[in-house]
């Protein structure tokens, strides 16, 4: 008798064996499968937790506060108090790009913070704090030896003089009563001696701000800055996170003899890039700038309107073996030569007149497109001679 095939097994030639087709086991995936699985478990980004530092952008502003989306599932909170400046003016806006990290709010959820409140977050959260370099927030209190107290919440701690900014302040009583972020740089085992550290939360800021600059910068920008420093030759700048240089001869088209004349540490002003070598390049880095350059130019108006063979008044502001500026308007400045200072034969200016001396000069010359102009001291109507 001969069999009949079933679902399974087909007829085939006698000197073959029958194909077999083997029934599908509900109890194991596949291999493919079970690849793909292990490959999407691969790529799954591990959970955010409350100490991770991250970079987040700004999508959204609400009257109480921000959310910052981290490229997770949900955009987390940031409270506007934490992008507020001292005199409330938010300091971020939507589209902006920020760092901070990841911290456990009143309600359990994850909130994005800039730094850590120990009076919420607990005393426990000091350590993961120290461990995860995310900052805290304190208040300054009373100076002592070699530095301040700091309040975190409940928590003292200490912040040598040296750490409480980026430039050492010639009055360290500015700083007391005052609210700061500050990165924990020291902790004991027992949790009761810490040190903090307000210079390195700021200069981690800074070196992420000053990568952003240094994308963007570009000759001829104009960009709001910060007076740093000021020396003999010009002006340190902070133009986000990176400095740079106004000299003396940028500063204004009058004649600057001091920079802190015109200018004054933490003042804001505008400046135009110049010149830019080496960016990026650590102490070789140049950017020069200039505010002159963004400032209304009086000369070619002013010069213009001084007719030659009037006597005008001028103020003398340099001394040189040639000669004698004066200055006939602010910016305008004009040329005696040593020949013009009197009726006889002298060495030297300093003979017949002094700086800052106010004197009657007659226009002798002027040349608008080389910016010169010729003065006579002796030919004044009021000269009298020497």
């Amino acid at each position: 008798m001969t069999s009949e095939p079933n679902d399974f097994q087909e007829s085939a030639p006698a000197n073959e064996s029958p194909i077999v087709v083997p029934a599908p086991n509900d109890d194991e995936p596949s291999t493919e499968f079970a690849a793909l699985l292990a490959d999407e478990a691969a790529a799954a980004p591990n959970e955010p937790k409350a100490g991770d530092k991250v970079n987040g952008t700004i999508v959204q502003i609400t009257e109480a506060e921000a959310f910052v989306d981290c490229g997770g599932r949900n955009e987390l909170p940031l409270a506007l108090d934490e992008i507020r400046d001292e005199n409330g003016n938010l300091l971020h806006k939507v589209g902006d790009q920020i760092d901070g990290h990841l911290a456990k709010g009143k309600d359990g959820e994850l909130k994005f913070t800039l730094a850590i409140n120990l009076r919420d977050a607990g005393k426990r959260a000091l350590a993961d704090a120290f461990a995860s370099g995310t900052p805290v927030e304190g208040k300054v209190g009373e100076t002592n030896k070699g530095g301040f107290s700091i309040s975190l919440g409940g928590v003292r701690a200490f912040c040598p003089f040296s750490q409480i900014d980026l430039r050492r302040a010639d009055d360290p009583s500015i700083f007391v009563g005052k609210s700061y972020k500050f990165k924990v740089v020291e902790l004991s085992e027992d949790g009761r001696n810490v040190v903090v550290s307000r210079r390195a939360f700021l200069q981690e800021h800074r070196d992420t701000e000053a990568t952003q600059t240094r994308q963007l910068l570009s000759l001829g920008d104009v960009r709001d800055g910060t007076v740093t420093r000021l020396v003999p030759f010009g002006a340190f700048i902070d133009i986000g996170g990176i400095e740079g240089l106004v000299h003396i001869s940028q500063i204004s088209h009058q004649r600057v003899a001091n920079p802190a004349d015109v200018l004054s540490e933490g003042q804001p002003v505008k400046v135009k890039i110049l010149e830019i070598q080496n960016l990026g390049g650590g102490r070789n880095e140049r950017i020069s700038l200039s505010i002159k350059a963004l400032a209304s130019d009086p000369w070619p108006t002013t010069a213009s309107s001084l007719a030659p063979g009037a006597d005008v008044q001028g103020k003398v502001t340099r001394l040189v073996d040639f000669g004698v500026f004066v200055e006939l308007q602010p910016g305008i400045e004009g040329l005696i030569h040593i020949s013009e200072l009197a009726n006889r034969r002298i060495v030297h200016p300093r003979e017949v007149v002094n700086e800052d001396e106010e004197i009657t000069v007659r226009v002798l010359e002027v040349d608008l497109s080389r910016r010169r102009i010729s003065l006579s001291r002796k030919q004044a109507s009021d000269y009298e001679g020497d």
